[in-house]
């Protein structure tokens, strides 16, 4: 196998930058483009040990200083002998140490081929692999515990406590059918149903994680929506913490849609805040509210946003009835005020919505209980990120899927008395769509496209 290089840091100015080197010839290469000030040749240094030295061309021009450290495989991130030189962190320098490495023999990594050799060599599991690039573009709190958690393994090892026993039951429905003399009998059979079960019962369990798992990973696009001046940029604002929108008295401040990325309630909500809901001869507002319409439509949550105020008008009734079939929380804003709304208002506003939440935007009291609602509707109220298994690739969820509908088989098959070769045959695709989740099996197309989408470097 080739032996590659990159450079493994962001680009542009920085205190350092490290170029990664990883294939059977790494030392060696190493070795042409870097010169220990201790006298030693790079493939004779111990595994790990940072040492400093001369950074240079093929041909002995010096480039910078800088340190080498060796990874001896397997017990390197890729599972080969490894290098990193850590240079000056200047664009051109760097830029430079690169084209260095690729002239003593190194061919340039493609994306994500590091993170792929390391999944080939077993060092990740392809779940673990997948949240690595995951780690790299996380940009929540949330984003970055699903990640690492599921890089140290926690999805994996679940995946695996899963698999283990309906392992052990093919094992024992084999037997039965290559020694049929030594029947499993009814209670064999009751054993290798209550597994069965169980297996059934943890693969539901971590599907039952994926909407909360997807909400985190990809977001939830969420729309605040309202008349105007019902307080839906003051809440935008809150959400964002900063003051990302304009607030004024004047009704329609609010023309073209805000867009911001926040973690709240324990997910991800690609937040819009949208132009007050209304009548207009205004041609600019009209457009915003037209605008505001097709974002309602295309919302995976919706914030309704209601001033008490004013009560309940026209603008919101019909708000309410174009409301898409998604989740709704109806957010009554000014609670500092005391204002309430009159029962009729309550009674419309409760049966368009999944909750109805209090809060005051000026002073922030009732945004927990906003966060507590999200919550709810995601389910993170009932997971940790970061310790509990969570799934949150189409990929992985379409493979479980299959593995619940060939054990949800087994499970009537064995209820029904069937043959044991029946059985096998579909507990055996079971534990292939288990297999195919953790990558243990998957064609070498998925894992392409996968790795493709990492950077080059890693």
């Amino acid at each position: 196998m080739r032996t590659i290089a990159a450079i493994s840091t962001p680009p542009g100015k920085g205190g350092i930058a490290v170029i990664r080197i990883s294939g059977e010839d790494a030392f060696a290469v190493a070795g042409r483009v870097f010169t220990c000030a201790n006298g030693r040749a790079v493939a004779d240094l111990p595994p790990r040990f940072a040492a400093y030295g001369t950074i240079h061309t093929p041909a002995g021009d010096v480039l910078d200083t800088g340190i080498c450290t060796p990874y001896h495989g397997p017990a390197s991130f890729t599972g080969e002998n490894m290098a990193e030189i850590s240079c000056h962190g200047g664009t051109f320098v760097t830029a430079s140490v690169l084209s260095a490495v690729l002239a003593a023999g190194a061919d340039m990594a493609e994306a994500g081929e590091f993170t792929k050799r390391s999944f080939l060599a077993g060092k990740l599991s392809l779940t673990e692999a997948e949240a690595v690039g995951r780690l790299i573009d996380a940009d929540t709190e949330e984003r970055m515990k699903l990640s690492s958690g599921a890089v140290r393994g926690v999805v994996s090892e679940k995946i695996r406590s899963v698999r283990e026993p309906l392992f052990d039951v093919m094992t024992a429905l084999y037997a039965a059918i290559d020694y049929p003399e030594e029947d499993v009998g009814d209670e064999g059979e009751e054993q290798i149903a209550s597994v069965v079960e169980t297996v059934l019962g943890g693969v539901r369990e971590l599907l039952s994680t994926y909407k909360t798992g997807r909400a985190v990973a990809d977001g939830v696009k969420t729309v605040i929506c309202g008349r105007p001046n019902a307080g839906k940029s003051s809440l935008f604002n809150r959400l964002t913490g900063e003051e990302s929108a304009i607030v004024t008295q004047i009704a329609g401040t609010t023309r073209d849609i805000l867009r911001q990325t926040v973690s709240f309630g324990g997910v991800t909500l690609r937040l819009a805040d949208t132009a007050g809901l209304r009548e207009t001869a205004d041609v600019v507002e009209k457009m915003g509210v037209n605008r505001a319409e097709a974002e309602i439509r295309d919302a995976d949550l919706v914030l309704g946003v209601f001033d008490p105020t004013e009560g309940i008008g026209a603008e919101e009734a019909d708000m309410m009835a174009a409301y898409p079939d998604c989740p709704k929380i109806a957010v009554l804003n000014k609670a500092d005020t005391g204002r309430t709304f009159s029962d009729a208002d309550m009674a419309a506003i409760e049966a368009a919505h999944d909750a109805v939440v209090s809060v005051s935007c000026e002073t922030g009291d009732g945004m927990d209980a906003l966060a507590a609602e999200v919550a709810k509707l995601w389910g993170s109220d009932r997971l940790v990120m970061g310790r509990d298994a969570v799934i949150w690739d189409v990929r992985q969820h379409a493979a479980l899927s299959r593995a619940e509908m060939y054990l949800s088989e087994a499970a009537a098959a064995l209820a029904y008395g069937d043959e044991i070769d029946a059985v096998c045959t579909v507990v055996e695709s079971a534990l292939a769509a288990l297999d195919e989740t953790d990558g243990r099996l998957v064609n070498g197309e998925i894992v392409d496209a996968i790795f493709q989408r990492f950077c080059v470097g890693k």
